[in-house]
């Protein structure tokens, strides 16, 4: 019948409500009764009474225990510092009472009551609190010394989700590490994990762990786990939730199980994180355990671990075991800087003069060389590594003017400027002009090249100019090679400085060639508005023309003459040039008769018996121009042809049908006699053609 009864009971829970006129009915708590609770006897404040069977407090723990298990907790788990028990006046009692929620961890005696100021005061403060009055809970307790019952008070601020009481409560326990932590998480932007923060200064962890895991703050779990020592805990949680923070978890635990003298966990640990390389030497070397850290040096295999022994080896003096491990490293450096401590310059060489080493191996060894006056070593070197202000520093120094130069070339503006001076002292200007221009200096360089008649140097100067530079230095340079006789060099220069006209007047006179991007700089290729301006534009366009022509540029000079507007002299221009696809394509575009007349005559003179596309364009052109008699005299000379040399006298007479055809069609007014007289050569020529193919085919 007991075992029924504590059976009946399971699963149950009790509420306690406020009532009220203004606000009806709160709820002010709810709990769960433990196995052997049967029923409730009564209320007194502070206490609840129950009624229930008689069972043995071992056993009820036990059984407890179990039903914590079947919900999913652990049979291991500790029960948490505000959960209030039941208590018993005999230990086989059938009654058991539990403090209210708002009087737990005041400290009553068996039996004992609570003031009634204290009393009155506690439920005020829960009613207001219930209600969500939290001015009136404050004032309702406010005159209350007792540090328990505010940090009863603050536990309840936990089950309420009221942080802002909390922190009164927190306040008037005097406890500030509290107080300011909780005020600190209120930049969290979740409300359980600002609650979570309270129950950590409150000691609550496993509300703390449930607060957590309900926001999704699994990094503020793990954090809080790790503080109160559950490292198991903790690196469960980084390995399936926080795996950010996993590496700083397992660095963490390292550090605890090194504190705590487990070397050999703290070195499992440390890999796990990823920082054994600086740890596990520090760590082992600290212990004394010299022979353990060069076991587990060689057994990694990691280049952090090599450079780590090769610098200890090294800091003892023990240089092949240092250059041994740098080596294993791959730190070339450090191999370097030991074989020149140890004077073994010819080796560190070999090693630097490697195309793969790093610039600093070869800065290192250059300074060595420049230590011991091995100059033209240094110089290699400083080169090598990129150092070329180092490298010409020495060239300048020991007057290396060749090394220098080469050097500059590839220096900063700075140093190609002091290497211009250097060159200027030393008479070498054409060197000099050339710094002076890289480190751009170009006023300068053309200076000089003024005062030395550098020629070559001072066109490729100008030439280098982009086109913001002022006019007046191109224009400058130019009269100084016209001055010269340097007609050719002055032109470009010139046209560059806005000074067409002396440009092409120097391009006519002394028969210099012009190029395509000199002639449109010369004049626009863009018609103008301005009537004058057009007329001076077209006037130089027919110069540039008439030059080209006479030079043999003869695309170039169609080019110029077709801008000009003068489209028959194009066309000549491009006759001579003996480009029939090009020509072909001027007269398609042209559309002018005289073009077409002009094209027709020249692809006569092409091998138009054999090319069908050449024939057919002769006709095309003849016949767009209206060029019918030139069209007949073509029929005429194509049927001779066709006799003459390829006694095809079908070929023939039908050449001479189509010339036929085409006089026919040419009979207009004022000149049928010409006509007539063409005709009769035609059939003249039609008849002995007839007598000739009859001859042909009977002999």
């Amino acid at each position: 019948g007991q075992d029924a009864g504590a059976e009946a009971a399971s699963g149950m829970e009790l509420t306690t409500l406020f009532a009220s006129v203004d606000h009806g009915v709160k709820m002010q708590d709810t709990f769960a009764l433990p196995r052997h609770v049967e029923s409730l006897l009564a209320l007194h404040c502070p206490r609840i009474l129950f009624a229930g069977a008689t069972v043995d407090p071992l056993a009820a723990d036990e059984a407890e225990a179990h039903d914590e298990f079947e919900r999913g907790g652990s049979l291991n788990r500790k029960k948490e510092s505000d959960e209030i028990p039941f208590v018993r006046a005999q230990p086989l009692a059938r009654v058991s009472a539990r403090v209210m929620r708002d009087f737990a961890g005041i400290e009553l005696p068996r039996g004992g009551k609570v003031d009634g100021p204290v009393r009155e005061a506690l439920l005020a403060f829960s009613y207001q609190l219930t209600i969500g009055n939290t001015d009136e809970a404050y004032k309702a307790v406010r005159a209350i010394k007792s540090s328990s019952v505010w940090e009863n008070m603050a536990k309840m601020c936990v089950k309420t989700r009221r942080v802002d009481v909390a922190e009164v409560c927190l306040g008037n326990m005097g406890h500030v590490r509290g107080a300011l932590a909780v005020r600190e998480a209120a930049s969290e932007p979740e409300p359980e994990a600002r609650i979570a923060m309270l129950a950590i200064q409150l000691g609550l962890l496993d509300e703390t762990q449930r607060l957590y895991a309900q926001c999704g703050r699994h990094d503020l779990l793990n954090k809080s786990l790790q503080a109160a020592g559950r490292w198991p805990e903790a690196l469960s949680i980084a390995k399936e939730r926080d795996r950010i923070h996993l590496a700083a978890t397992y660095h963490q635990y390292a550090k605890h199980l090194e504190a705590s003298g487990d070397l050999a966990g703290a070195i499992d640990a440390y890999e796990n994180a990823g920082t054994h390389t600086t740890n596990v030497p520090r760590l082992l070397y600290a212990a004394g355990q010299l022979r353990e850290l060069k076991e587990y040096v060689d057994r990694s295999g990691h280049k952090a671990l090599f450079g780590w022994w090769a610098k200890f080896s090294e800091s003892a003096a023990d240089f092949d075991s240092a250059l041994e491990y740098y080596d294993k490293a791959d730190d070339q450096l450090a191999r370097v800087r030991v074989l020149c401590f140890c004077n073994r310059l010819e080796d560190a060489a070999d090693l630097a003069n490697n195309t793969d080493v790093a610039p600093a191996v070869a800065y290192h060894l250059a300074r060595q060389y420049e230590a011991r006056s091995m100059v033209p070593e240094a110089i290699r070197l400083f080169t090598k590594a990129g150092r070329y202000n180092q490298a010409a520093r020495l060239a300048r120094e020991h007057g290396l003017t060749a090394e220098l130069q080469s050097l500059s070339l590839q220096a900063p503006a700075q140093m190609q400027g002091e290497a211009a001076s250097f060159f200027e002292d030393k008479g070498q200007f054409d060197k000099a002009v050339q710094m002076y221009h890289k480190s751009g200096q170009t006023q300068r360089a053309i200076e000089l090249c003024f005062a030395h008649n550098l020629f070559e140097q001072l066109r490729d100067i100008a030439n280098s100019l982009g086109p913001d530079a002022e006019p007046a230095v191109f224009k400058r340079c130019g009269e100084f090679f016209l001055d010269h006789g340097q007609f050719d060099k002055a032109v470009g220069l010139l046209v560059r400085a806005g000074q067409h006209h002396t440009a092409l007047e120097l391009c006519v006179l002394h028969n210099i060639p012009i190029s395509e991007k000199m002639a449109e700089q010369m004049a626009s290729t863009v018609k103008l508005d301005d009537p004058t301006l057009e007329a001076r534009r077209i006037e130089t366009l027919l110069k540039i023309a008439k030059c080209c022509k006479r030079q043999g540029a003869f695309h170039l000079a169609t080019m110029k003459y077709t801008q000009a507007g003068d489209k028959v002299k194009a066309m000549k221009c491009l006759l001579k040039s003996g480009d029939s696809d090009k020509i072909i394509l001027f007269a398609v575009r042209s559309r002018a008769r005289e073009i077409y007349i002009l094209g027709a005559n020249y692809l006569q003179n092409l091998d138009w018996h054999n090319d069908a596309t050449v024939l057919a364009k002769i006709v095309e052109f003849y016949t767009k121009a209206k060029a019918l008699e030139q069209l007949a005299a073509f029929y005429e000379a194509k049927a001779a042809v066709e006799v003459d040399e390829y006694r095809d006298y079908d070929k023939a007479l039908e050449a001479l049908r189509e010339a036929a055809g085409a006089m026919e069609r040419s009979r207009v007014g004022g000149r049928e006699e010409k006509v007539e007289v063409r005709e009769s050569l035609l059939l003249r020529n039609r008849t002995n053609m007839l007598i000739l193919r009859m001859m042909h085919t009977f002999l």
